[in-house]
């Protein structure tokens, strides 16, 4: 413990000693870390840059030039060599700065090495070492680096920044401007006009509890039980995605609903000529040969974000489904319109089981004679060797994932929490934990 860190610790007991007893349990000598020397120094951790070796001052304004030209108080999460406090309390950029520490033995390495007391005594400042993990401070800023080296306990949080750094770079490949959607659009019209919408599938079904399906390959797990239960009688209502078909019908699982919205599914995904007595709910962006060769009673709808706005006002009457970027929020949403107050996630994984990234698919890739989906089964694995990123599952270990199914994931857990008279469960610990589905067996 250094002479530093002892003057750094002092002010942090004096004014935050919850923040002071959690530094005092962090092993510092356990992470690796070595001096970096440009035209400025830093400290390097598993390889990454804490801050800029170049010019630590013109990343710190760059940092800052993310805020509001007006904004007086902000939040930074992370903390690099600890620049954005003592440049923008400095120069009165802001009057009041919450830093939240993503990782708390990197904090207490830096503030072993570097004097941070200005700082740390002035009292617009406050600080967090076990910040919230559902929302978000604004106006905010993000050390990239930290985000890169966060502890595993803030794995959800670091999620949440990324999901949000990355949200309008991923939306703008969606828009509804786009020439092919309103091609789709149009190609799907008449379906539109001439199927009903999904809440007459409530003269089909009453239900009080739901099964819904994803695709991920924890559902392998589930085959025989779900086998078991659809044979039953008195059995809750069975939803799945689309990309879940294929394998539940080779084990003789006929879902109640299956729901499609994605505009790249084909029949490979989706094995249309064993539709019978399957109803389908589909969104307008579906091929429309997936619906026309669809044999089991159809179903439409909208989906509840900006993207499906100009079609609500020529379709008014049109249910509108949660949507935000998976097939799994929908076929959610649509047990939730059909009454069920009780519903339990199946393949709901977020991330690679096994380096598996769907349920079946991979093992009929490898009993397949056909060489590109052998080359498909092959780049999954890779993917899921080399992706760089991981969430926490129910078992409490790290499993490879990806941006874009964190993403899903989060949407999930805010759709869940916006619905606290709903119990969700999730059947599953290989998959990701899900925040409000706590676990239970089929």
């Amino acid at each position: 413990m250094t002479d530093i860190f002892q003057a750094n610790l002092a002010i942090i007991q004096s004014r935050w000693p919850s923040a002071a007893a959690i530094l005092l349990q962090q092993d510092i000598d356990q992470l690796d870390a070595v001096l970096v020397t440009g035209a400025n120094q830093t400290i390097s951790v598993n390889g990454i840059q804490l801050s800029s070796r170049h010019n630590r001052m013109a990343e710190t304004q760059l940092f800052l030039s993310t805020l509001p030209a007006q904004a007086k108080s902000a939040t930074l999460y992370g903390f690099g060599m600890g620049d954005v406090p003592f440049v923008a309390l400095d120069e009165g950029r802001l009057t009041q700065l919450k830093i939240c520490i993503l990782n708390p033995a990197i904090f207490a390495l830096v503030l072993s090495y570097v004097d941070h007391t200005p700082w740390l005594n002035h009292p617009g400042v406050m600080l967090e070492l076990q910040p919230s993990q559902k929302a978000l401070y604004q106006p905010y800023m993000v050390i990239a680096a930290d985000l890169e080296l966060a502890a595993d306990e803030n794995a959800r949080l670091r999620d949440l920044l990324m999901y949000q750094l990355n949200k309008d770079y991923a939306n703008s490949k969606h828009s509804s401007d786009a020439p092919e959607i309103r091609q789709r659009f149009a190609e799907n019209q008449s379906f539109m006009q001439q199927d009903p919408d999904v809440s007459q599938l409530k003269q089909k079904f009453t239900c009080e509890t739901a099964i819904v399906i994803a695709a991920g390959p924890s559902l392998e797990q589930q085959y025989d039980k779900l086998a078991a239960i659809s044979q039953c009688i008195e059995r809750p209502l069975i939803i799945a995605v689309d990309t879940a078909l294929k394998g539940l019908l080779h084990h003789k699982i006929k879902p109640d609903i299956v729901v499609s919205i994605d505009g790249a599914i084909s029949e490979y995904h989706i094995p249309v000529q064993q539709s019978h007595d399957i109803c389908l709910a589909y969104l307008p962006r579906l091929k429309p040969a997936i619906i026309r060769q669809w044999i089991g009673e159809r179903f439409n709808a909208l989906g509840s974000s900006a993207f499906y706005d100009e079609l609500a006002q020529i379709y008014p009457d049109k249910t509108r489904l949660y949507t935000n970027g998976s097939v799994i929020h929908p076929a959610v949403a649509l047990a939730v319109e059909l009454g069920a107050t009780e519903i339990t996630l199946c393949g709901a994984d977020f991330c690679y089981v096994d380096n598996k990234s769907h349920a079946f698919w991979q093992d009929f890739a490898a009993a397949s004679n056909d060489k590109d989906t052998k080359t498909w089964a092959n780049n999954v694995q890779k993917t899921a060797k080399n992706t760089g990123h991981w969430l926490i599952n129910g078992a409490g270990q790290k499993v490879p994932t990806t941006l874009n199914l964190r993403a899903y994931l989060l949407n999930l857990e805010s759709y869940i929490a916006r619905h606290d008279g709903i119990k969700f469960y999730q059947s599953s610990r290989a998959g990701a934990k899900i925040h409000g589905a706590p676990f239970r067996e089929l």
